[in-house]
């Protein structure tokens, strides 16, 4: 049984994204590299990942014309997307137990840890991958500052998990906290940053105007995310999600408790702008030089693009329509972070009780 909705138009103050010249071969490039790494091994697995529409990436940097920085930036995001899978419709989300070790070993790869041994999982060899392709690529202070944020995002969703394997709810505070940190989105900019070759230095990036910026884009963001993937993720019980956390905590309709994140995301935009005409007074305030400042100025720009994009992707991706047994494949999906041969329950949604034998 689904639950029928209307999803509000979002107003956005930013022009419509564009096609851009080499978005048509993204898709296929990073099939084969998802495919090289074992991502994907069955056509149903392709399927569900051209559905994604991993093409349209490109909206997130409409003036780069490199094909190699887009295909990287392409490659990065679908790994994103098949460890939200994992974490979301496989049963890496169920076994928190079994998840942090994982998240610690992709840590270390992060690292670049000495004596790492060969990857054991189809992800860890993807990521691995993907961090040599760009980590020789780039500064010390980019580096550490995208550890950071992939670290938090990795402990936010071990805390997500926590709640989904002991069925906690969330309080509405929580849902807005994880859905920020859950959303790749401080990620997604390090990468823009990455591919344009630019730098936001700490003085501006600290600032409390972008600051606001970027965590009111991952609000935007991740809330318009909670809208389209409402009756989905309704269905089959999904706490992780704005909606869904205010119509239980405020006995809303199922339409009324979209309007109100309809609202909310408004508010957020207005935030968003109001930040961004604050950001060129304090960058003529701190007397940046000029690199300085146009790193600033090209951040803002990169920090629309990814809304705008956002919810132009939303509106073109096939991943959120549906058919009337909208659950049939719920954590049947193959197990690419090594989970179900740590432990043999982990399709259970369970956490072991003290004192059960665990898997070694």
């Amino acid at each position: 049984m689904t639950t029928d909705i209307t999803i509000p138009r979002i107003d956005l103050p930013f022009a419509i994204s564009q096609e851009h010249p080499l978005q048509d071969g993204l898709y296929p490039a990073t099939l084969e590299w998802a495919r090289r790494f074992g991502l994907v091994t069955r056509e149903a697995a392709a399927e569900r990942l051209r559905r994604y529409r991993l093409e349209l990436c490109s909206y997130y940097a409409p003036t780069v014309d490199s094909g190699p920085a887009l295909q990287l930036l392409t490659d990065w995001i679908t790994w994103a997307v098949v460890f939200e899978d994992q974490i979301d419709e496989a049963t890496a989300g169920l076994r928190p137990d079994l998840l942090a070790p994982v998240l610690d070993e992709f840590r270390a790869i992060l690292r670049d840890d000495p004596g790492m041994p060969a990857p054991s999982n189809p992800a860890m060899a993807a990521l691995a991958d993907l961090w040599q392709r760009t980590a020789a690529d780039s500064g010390p202070q980019w580096r550490q500052r995208f550890y950071d944020h992939v670290s938090d995002q990795f402990r936010a969703e071990l805390r997500a998990s926590i709640h989904r394997a002991t069925r906690t709810p969330m309080d509405i505070a929580t849902c807005i906290e994880l859905r920020a940190k859950t959303g790749w989105v401080t990620f997604t900019h390090d990468l823009q940053h990455h591919i344009h070759r630019v730098w936001v230095p700490d003085t501006v990036y600290c600032s409390t105007p972008y600051q606001t910026l970027l965590w009111s884009v991952a609000d935007i963001l991740m809330w318009t995310n909670d809208l389209f993937s409402y009756t989905r993720e309704s269905a089959f019980g999904e706490l992780n999600n704005l909606a869904i956390v205010l119509q239980t905590e405020q006995g809303l309709a199922p339409q009324q408790a979209v309007n109100r994140v309809h609202a909310m995301i408004d508010d957020r935009v207005a935030d968003f702008v109001k930040a961004g005409r604050a950001l060129p007074d304090l960058v003529r305030s701190l007397r940046l030089p000029p690199d300085a400042a146009r790193g600033a100025e090209h951040g803002l720009t990169h920090l629309r693009t990814l809304v705008r994009g956002s919810y132009d992707w939303h509106l073109s991706c096939e991943r959120y329509q549906h058919g009337p047994d909208i659950t049939a494949n719920l954590h049947t999906l193959d197990d690419l972070f090594g989970i179900t041969q740590a432990g043999g329950d982990a399709n259970t949604g369970c956490v072991p009780e003290e004192g059960t034998e665990q898997a070694k």
